[in-house]
């Protein structure tokens, strides 16, 4: 023993790496440095048992394999490997995957979290493992995963009928299938589940925000057999376009020389899928659009005319749904490659059934979407390797 005196009435006595406090009215012990390092090394190959995988290996079956190698060796720390798998899941491909979310909730230990008495149920009882498992319902429902009822079992007999974690299960399991098929605009179950190529998913974007219901799909091939020697580049490339007859007549009705604009592109979302798409606009007709229109109250229970207010025509001209406040939607695409070229290709294709639009000046303005979105992704990898790299020689 090698007694250390800190105060008048307190004695530290080190012995075998422990620290035992000593004073007039209590004892106090604690535990030394070296457990603390142990635990820190263990979480760290919990961390580092995902990242040990291959990348060419990262897939369903060895995000499972994971998972039952930990409940085979170990009881406990199961907060810890949790959380660090839903950090892996995504790289896994198993973020849409309801048995991944089965397994992961069944790693913890059944009855012994439940509360026994009054007091455990009014306060959260455990509550690191009922936060945990709220992560991963909430990473159920980022990612649109349908629970039922097996996975409302699986809470119920880790945590209790009437817990916090058991009650987040039983909203998720009330108010996700009322709002699966919310958007009245686009049938999910056309989409869902099915591997749709890039032309499928503009067609269904396009369809979603056309809302003439007259309105014409049409899927252009760029440089078929058709075409000259010079656009053989673009045999992989593709238009997805989207016009109404009645948008057809509105550029009928244009004056010559009137200033059109392909503008984009813009992103929409199919569901996770996100698709970039271009519009042909031109400046607003008629009269300016009034939300409110104002009504003279003023001699309303004059009834003595009532015939001729009948016939008289108060309305005007009609507008269309194409027709908003600050533009008029003549057409809408989706190109594979968002270039002046395509849109070029796709006014081409909208003069075959619009010859109108040879009078008209049109300003193509694009955006070289898709390789600005491809710029910043390589950015953000590189900044990735970097990072990674300062953190081995850090170790090192």
């Amino acid at each position: 023993l090698q007694p250390m005196k800190l105060a008048s009435s307190t004695v530290c006595l080190a012995f075998r790496g422990f620290y035992v406090y000593k004073s007039a009215t209590s004892y106090c012990r604690f535990a030394s440095s070296e457990p603390s390092k142990q635990e820190e090394s263990r979480l760290t190959r919990i961390e580092r048992q995902f990242d040990s995988i291959p990348h060419e290996e990262r897939d369903k079956k060895a995000f499972h394999a994971a998972i039952t190698l930990f409940k085979e060796r170990r009881s406990r720390q199961h907060v810890e490997f949790i959380n660090s798998a839903l950090k892996h899941v995504k790289e896994f491909g198993v973020h849409k995957e309801i048995d991944t979310y089965k397994a992961l909730l069944n790693i913890f230990p059944k009855g012994k979290l439940i509360p026994q008495n009054t007091f455990q149920r009014i306060f959260l009882h455990y509550p690191q493992q009922q936060n945990c498992c709220v992560k991963v319902l909430d990473e159920m429902e980022w990612n649109g995963v349908q629970p039922d009822k097996e996975i409302h079992d699986i809470v119920v007999n880790a945590f209790g009928e009437w817990n916090f974690a058991t009650k987040k299960i039983k909203r998720m399991m009330y108010w996700m299938p009322k709002l699966k098929y919310s958007n009245k605009y686009i049938d999910r179950r056309d989409i869902e589940g099915k591997n749709l190529t890039a032309a499928e998913l503009s067609g269904y974007a396009l369809k979603m925000m056309a809302r003439d219901p007259a309105t014409i799909l049409d899927y252009i091939k760029l440089g078929d057999s058709q075409s000259s020697p010079e656009d053989a580049h673009l045999e992989d490339r593709w238009i997805v376009s989207a016009q109404s007859v009645q948008q057809r007549r509105i550029i009928a009705a244009l004056e010559e020389g009137t200033k059109i604009s392909v503008d984009g592109p813009f992103r929409v979302y199919i569901m996770e899928h996100p698709i970039q798409y271009v519009k042909m606009t031109s400046p607003p007709l008629g009269t300016p659009l009034e939300e409110f229109e104002k009504h003279d109250m003023v001699g309303r229970e004059d009834f003595s005319d009532w015939f001729s207010e009948w016939t008289k025509d108060r309305s005007g001209r009609a507008r269309s749904v194409h027709e908003q406040k600050d533009e008029t939607v003549l057409a809408m695409a989706v190109f594979s490659a968002n270039d002046n070229q395509s849109a070029e290709q796709w006014i081409q294709h909208l003069q075959k059934s619009s010859p109108a639009l040879e009078k008209l000046r049109v300003h193509l303005r694009i955006d070289k979407g898709k390789e600005m979105f491809d710029a910043e992704k390589k950015v953000d990898t590189h900044h990735e390797t970097i990072d990674a790299q300062q953190a081995k020689d850090s170790a090192v």
